[in-house]
């Protein structure tokens, strides 16, 4: 069964979300991505390994919502789904109302329709209003008995929805409800991959110092240090996001933990108890950042008050969870985040669309370097869809996701397991698809596969964007062993394309045996065949293959290119650059060679390709024939990789057998320049 993640792809649901499948459960994220992105989607599937289900679903729409409990079998409901920015929420009190009550109670409908009565609230401290109302201190650390008291649109609309639950739990002692009350979460998760994205100008504290830190902002400003605390500036409870993201875990099991016919309405506070002032916090992050940020103290702001920290005494003893992260953490995690994603998840000249109008799984990634260069990417396959040199298209692609699934030329993909030729398939139980070879990784190979991602990050300083897809290919997929997990890096610079593979075995076996290459075909020429254009290469030493087979037949001879004239015969040969034993599995150590340049004279453009591979495969395509789209010589492949059938042949085998422990790896660059 399920746990349905309502907001799943914002800053808490999405940490929430990775932590729930680390905890063994299974997923299901609805989000309109109002205020989030569905880059954090992939990136949540990149951190877990594994597709999460995703519904681009407002909760206001009941009949979407219904759609996600027939797909899946739900069991319960960790609702985050709202706006949540206090100062908006004094300016647009009717759309945080509408957002957020009134989805909620949708919400509701739905579960009451499909008996699901489990749920879990993300409520908030705001709830209390100001605690210090009381003149006493009696309410400090805030306790769950505090009256509640909000001050604020979303503050009021969190106190309308808790008591909208209780009066759920009234009417039907059958549902299960947690709410929960957290202070000020903070950090990011520590890969750096997800972290808090504010719109707009951050409201809270740390987002907006690390904005300070990156560049983004002049100066922190500081309101108020009169307060009466050791460094006069106000007290806050600040939580890390990940404890945070486990307290929803603990109240989930502890509703699960309840007999079947025992309802429950309960409040816990999130928070660690300790109280640290602004300056602390500050300091903190200065700390991790190495150096001292810009600030001001400036006046008091309306509204703020002493201290706000959370008496979590009724977390701990009954959900049995408390925090174990500090604020150095939370600020370390924080600086990783902002330092590899500055901008956050938006990137300047990077776009995506969706290839399928219900399933975001496989989406078009496209990169537009600037006015000469861009490169279209997609999950399937982790496939080059697209390549634009100077308005002009060098590479062949389909624009739809059912054109790559109905063709066999594997075109512009990433192919493996094992790139090339097989033979003995049936001896080594691997799955045949080619007289008697396992072709290309045989029946369902890498090109056949949604690729998770991609992780898309913008290098200013070497004005590159880079693409990482991931894939797991489970244990004895298409008869290879091992459950083997492949990234597949691809750097986006001015006129350049480069693929960098790396593939560890994650167990079930204790080696395994690959070779990765892309499948893209290339015209440079201006019209649809490769016709006329030249070639120079690095080499002419060649595999002899067998005329019937296409397997080797040990010998190595030679192989001139010149070009591809017009009439002349079609090429498919494995040329050597490297002749004796090779041996390593890795060759991400070797320097990027030249090893082909082609031109063509009427574009006036150049393919130059490198690689650190030992070989490469050069193919015109004189067999390709897709019926209103490419023709017989419609382009020409460059495969670098490692030999043909080298899992048996004694002198290669080294360099595609991957041993437990050890990492496969290659590069491969495809550069365009004017000639």
């Amino acid at each position: 069964m399920y746990i349905l993640v309502t907001g799943g792809a914002g800053y808490i649901g999405s940490h929430t979300v990775v932590e729930l499948i680390n905890h063994g459960y299974k997923v299901v994220i609805a989000d309109n991505l109002y205020n989030s992105s569905f880059d954090a989607v992939a990136r949540i599937e990149f951190i877990v390994k594994q597709h999460v289900p995703f519904f681009n679903v407002d909760i206001r729409d009941k009949e979407q919502l219904s759609k996600i409990f027939e797909t899946y079998e739900i069991s319960s409901v960790i609702h985050f789904a709202a706006l949540k920015a206090v100062g908006e929420s004094t300016k647009i009190p009717l759309k945080y109302y509408d957002n957020n009550v009134n989805g909620t109670i949708k919400l509701l409908e739905v579960m009451d329709q499909y008996n699901v009565k489990n749920i879990v609230f993300s409520s908030s401290a705001t709830v209390y209003g100001d605690v210090t109302r009381f003149g006493d201190n009696s309410m400090i650390p805030i306790p769950e008995h505090c009256p509640n008291d909000p001050t604020n649109p979303y503050g009021k609309t969190k106190y309308v929805i808790e008591n909208i639950l209780h009066d759920v739990y009234n009417s039907d002692n059958k549902w299960k409800t947690a709410i929960l009350r957290y202070f000020n979460p903070i950090g990011a998760h520590p890969s750096g991959l997800i972290g808090e994205d504010p719109l707009g100008i951050p409201q809270n504290l740390l987002p907006y110092l690390a904005q300070v830190a990156i560049g983004r902002r002049d100066k922190l400003s500081i309101f108020g240090n009169d307060y009466n605390s050791h460094d006069g500036t106000p007290i806050r409870d600040y939580i890390h996001v990940i404890d945070l993201a486990k307290g929803h875990i603990a109240a989930l099991e502890y509703l699960h933990n309840l007999q079947n016919d025992q309802g429950l309405f309960r409040e816990w506070n999130l928070g660690s108890g300790k109280g640290s002032t602004v300056f602390d916090v500050y300091h903190a992050f200065c700390k991790v950042v190495g150096r001292e940020l810009p600030h001001e103290v400036v006046g008091r702001r309306d509204g703020d008050v002493l201290d706000l920290t959370a008496n979590p005494k009724r977390a701990n003893e009954e959900l049995k969870w408390k925090t174990h992260l500090t604020i150095d953490d939370a600020c370390k995690d924080l600086w990783k985040w902002t330092v590899d994603n500055p901008s956050g998840y938006n990137i300047d000249n990077y776009s995506w669309k969706a290839l399928s109008a219900n399933d975001l799984s496989n989406r078009s990634h496209t990169i537009k370097v600037d006015d000469t260069f861009k490169v279209s990417i997609m999950n399937l396959g982790a496939t080059i869809q697209n390549v634009t040199y100077k308005d002009a298209p060098v590479a062949l692609g389909f624009v739809t996701e059912q054109e790559y699934k109905n063709q066999s030329f594997y075109i512009g993909a990433t192919v493996g397991r094992y790139a090339n030729r097989i033979s003995e398939a049936e001896k080594l139980k691997l799955s045949v698809n080619e007289n008697g070879n396992t072709l290309h990784g045989g029946k369902f190979g890498f090109d056949k596969k949604d690729f998770l991602g991609p992780v898309v990050k913008r290098n200013k300083k070497e004005n590159s964007t880079t693409l990482e897809f991931y894939l797991l290919d489970p244990h004895l997929e298409n008869g290879f062993p091992g459950d083997l997990g492949t990234l597949v890096k691809y750097t986006i610079a001015s006129g350049s394309i480069e693929i960098e593979y790396e593939s560890e075995l994650l167990g079930k076996a204790d080696e395994t045996f690959l070779n990765l290459t892309n499948h893209s075909y290339w015209n440079i020429s201006t019209g649809s065949s490769i016709d006329g254009t030249k070639i120079k290469m690095a080499t002419n030493k060649a595999l002899e293959v067998d005329s019937k087979s296409l397997l080797p037949t040990g010998k190595i001879v030679d192989r001139e290119v010149t070009g591809f004239a017009k009439g002349s015969a079609g090429i498919d040969t494995c040329f050597v650059l490297e002749q004796q034993s090779v041996q390593s599995v890795d060759t991400r150590s070797n320097e990027l060679q030249t090893v082909l340049e082609a031109t063509h004279p009427d574009s006036k453009v150049k393919l130059v390709v490198q690689t650190t591979e030992p070989s490469f495969q050069l193919y015109t395509a004189d067999h390709l024939d897709v019926p209103g789209k490419f023709g017989p010589r419609g382009g020409f492949c460059v495969e670098s990789g490692r030999y043909i059938d080298a899992i048996n042949q004694e002198s290669w085998k080294k360099s595609v057998i991957l041993p437990k422990g050890e990492t496969y790896g290659s590069k491969t660059k495809y550069a365009f320049e004017s000639v």
